[in-house]
């Protein structure tokens, strides 16, 4: 007699309904500071401050950090208050953390079909090929289709007329301050 299967967990636990994913963080941000923010719209169940435990930035902050409330009023609270507010040099963003990222993120379906092709790893070699040809095609009939562009000469700071016309200015401001006598008593 075989033994019953255990149940699959839910996908949203009682944890996940009240996480925040706060990003984008200044890096001279402390997890204590954070801690604090945080704390003043709720009770926390826990935090997490996570670090680089690898490569160049070993020991830095990642820039961001997870916060889960006791309930979710307060995570509400946190996201509408906290979301978009500057702290140090960046602005913070707060988004729930269980939240699927097509959710947050431009669909994939929009792709174009070559697009999917290329993007897919289980295609075979020839079509990833075909897919690029398509594409490669396209952007030949967009670039045909399109009028051509010329620049106009001088219109760019590195252009020679525009560096030439610095030059001028410079001599001419120059030549002013050695033509001016300082002032004697």
């Amino acid at each position: 007699m075989s033994a019953p299967p255990l149940p699959v967990p839910p996908d949203s636990t009682e944890e996940t309904d009240h996480r925040l994913w706060i990003g984008n963080l200044d890096s001279r941000l402390t997890e204590f500071s954070i801690l604090k923010i945080l704390q003043k719209f709720g009770s926390l169940k826990k935090f997490d401050f996570l670090y680089h435990k690898s490569g160049p930035d070993v020991g830095k902050p990642r820039g961001y950090c997870f916060a889960s409330y006791e309930n979710k009023e307060s995570a509400e609270l946190a996201l509408a208050k906290i979301n978009g507010k500057l702290a140090l040099s960046k602005r913070l963003i707060v988004r729930w953390a269980n939240k699927e990222p097509s959710a947050l993120e431009p669909e994939k379906s929009k792709l174009t079909k070559s697009e999917n092709i290329a993007e897919d790893v289980y295609t075979s070699p020839q079509s990833k090929i075909h897919a690029i040809e398509a594409k490669l095609q396209k952007m030949q009939e967009e670039k045909s289709s399109s009028p051509e562009v010329k620049p106009v000469p001088g219109s760019s700071e590195l252009s020679v007329v525009q560096r030439e016309a610095r030059l001028r200015e410079m001599e001419l401001a120059s030549a002013r301050r050695q033509t001016k006598r300082p002032y004697k008593r």
